[in-house]
């Protein structure tokens, strides 16, 4: 669906914006999955916030499980719960 006059898609994902606590951009997996993209702070923790959102695709896959740490950004497709196999040693 399209607006009128921009030509641009109303439930578009934005890969960019800015806020008053300043620019967000998306990263490539190589990026943002770096081990020490988080600074330690020992003066205390920055809040983390975390959202489920659904967008309602066509293809079923529109949950997505959204959390910020300090001023980075994280997205993930979610698939639902699954259960994990049971890890047994029999000796």
């Amino acid at each position: 669906m399209a607006t009128e006059g921009g030509g641009k898609e109303m439930n578009e994902i934005k890969t960019q914006f800015t806020t008053r606590e300043g620019l967000y951009k998306l990263l490539p997996h190589s990026e943002y999955s770096r081990p020490n993209r988080v600074p330690f702070n020992s003066q205390g923790s920055n809040p983390v916030r975390v959202s489920f959102v659904n967008l309602n695709d066509q293809s079923g896959n529109g949950d997505r499980l959204c959390s910020n740490v300090g001023r980075e950004l994280y997205f993930y497709i979610y698939k639902g719960v699954r259960k994990s196999p049971e890890l047994r040693c029999e000796g």
